[in-house]
């Protein structure tokens, strides 16, 4: 289902009844009429430690962690999927936004370097209602016309009217957000698509690369992180409010609801898993989680082969890229634990249909074997990062909360405090050890690779 594709984007625009059918077309089930004003939205806030293990001077924030659901209730047509395909949030709260605006996309959104130029020095984080079909610009704000609370998180995956021919009436994009918003050019950044073995919806050992996506730039499970850089966490009570279209005469209705940070506290900072490949294609990462950190995800992006000096990339073992022009996307997996100690990414998750074998990351001898020449290959290059949390992250995450209008999001201090490590870069020489990469061009590579993808 298209709202199970792309963070659970999915409800209704107006209360509207609705009759549904199984499968084949018999046995047809009961209308069921649904009411977007009656979702349920869910807020909880906290500190975010971001990219701490590089010191002061080194490239570590402080920011604010924003966690967001707003989901059908029980007795709803698909209860705990995302309420409303089309809304328009602000968030307020004791903060103070970066002086400096960020730079529109086509939809308005300034998300990815900073907030809109009414936002800054504020204390609001706001969206843009929806315009006019063929309206030729779109007032800039943090989330533009594209962004919406869904079932989890406040991701650009609206419904909009804006666009060019055959995508009005579409998910503006499939992609969440850049992870941290306002710092988009941060060598560190990431988008965070939840890739196998924790975020396998089918459970087919694939993902979303099984092939049985609706479209091919799904490249994940949206994990819902909104991450703001630079906003410093300041105690006090925050609000979300979201107003939602009732209907197609342009009446709308608001739904709110308020959450508290009680503690400016920050999480320890955490550094990313050294990888130690297992020479079949998974490998094995060393996994640090300090005190009042929960549970973590261990994020894994295969960049695939270095580039050619034209920029395009010679074909590895599992069509791992880049992003470039005329390159394939890179792949991502995740892992999820809940203590130190060794966590294991399986060999053979790399895309592919279901019941075929594709390595996670390709050894120096797989890329040379599907090169089909005789030259020694090197393996893929990839980046480790860890996400920490103190409180039920994935518990929340889709699909572990399908089915449930309103999963818990505190932790037991009674918010949801964050930390993420930077990106640590690997490179498979010849043979099967892996090393750190050090060539600041990569990294800077990687980055230019997230702004590309951004939408």
């Amino acid at each position: 289902m298209l709202q199970k594709r792309i963070g659970m984007v999915g409800g209704l625009l107006a209360a509207v009844a609705l009759s549904s059918c199984s499968g084949n077309g018999q046995n047809p089930q009961k209308v069921t009429t649904v009411n977007p004003l009656q979702g349920k939205l869910q807020l909880a806030v906290g500190t975010a430690n971001i990219f701490g293990d590089l010191g002061a001077g080194g490239g570590a924030l402080t920011g604010l962690n924003v966690v967001a659901t707003f989901r059908q209730p029980a007795g709803a047509q698909t209860p705990g999927d995302t309420d409303a395909l089309v809304n328009t949030p602000t968030l307020s709260g004791p903060f103070t936004l970066p002086t400096a605006a960020g730079t529109p996309d086509a939809y308005g959104s300034t998300i990815g370097t900073g907030p809109g130029p009414g936002e800054t020095g504020g204390a609001r984080v706001t969206a843009t209602p929806q315009q006019n079909p063929g309206s030729s610009t779109i007032p800039a704000s943090t989330f533009g016309v594209s962004g919406g609370v869904t079932g989890l998180g406040i991701e650009p995956f609206n419904y909009t009217t804006t666009g060019t021919a055959g995508t009005v009436g579409t998910p503006t994009t499939f992609k969440p957000y850049i992870v941290p918003a306002y710092d988009n050019g941060d060598a560190n950044a990431f988008r965070p698509w939840g890739g196998p073995p924790a975020f396998d919806p089918n459970k087919d050992g694939k993902g979303e690369r099984d092939g049985t996506a609706v479209s091919t730039t799904i490249l994940g499970v949206s994990e819902g992180l909104d991450v703001f850089a630079g906003v410093a966490p300041a105690v006090g009570s925050y609000s979300l409010s979201v107003n939602v279209p009732t209907s197609q005469n342009g009446t709308s209705g608001n739904v709110s609801t308020s959450a508290s940070l009680g503690s400016g506290a920050l999480l320890p900072a955490v550094t990313p898993p050294v990888a130690a490949p297992d020479g079949t294609g998974g490998a094995t990462l060393a996994v640090t989680l300090p005190a009042g950190v929960t549970e973590a995800y261990v994020q894994i992006t295969d960049f695939g082969l270095p580039e050619n000096p034209d920029g395009s990339q010679n074909g590895n073992c599992n069509s791992a890229g880049d992003g470039g022009p005329g390159n394939n996307p890179p792949i991502y997996y995740t892992l999820f634990v809940t203590a130190s100690g060794t966590a294991t990414l399986p060999p053979n998750d790399g895309p592919g249909t279901p019941g075929t074998t594709t390595p996670s990351i390709c050894t120096p001898t797989q890329n040379t074997t599907a090169s089909g020449s005789t030259t020694p290959s090197v393996g893929d290059q990839f980046t480790t990062q860890l996400i920490g949390f103190d409180y039920p992250a994935y518990q929340a995450s889709y699909p572990n909360s399908n089915g449930n209008p309103a999963p818990t999001l505190l932790g037991a201090a009674g918010q949801a405090d964050i930390t993420i490590s930077s990106a640590m870069s690997f490179m498979q020489p010849v043979g099967t050890a892996a090393i750190r990469v050090k060539s600041f061009a990569f990294l800077k590579r990687v980055s230019a690779t997230s702004a590309r993808l951004r939408h």
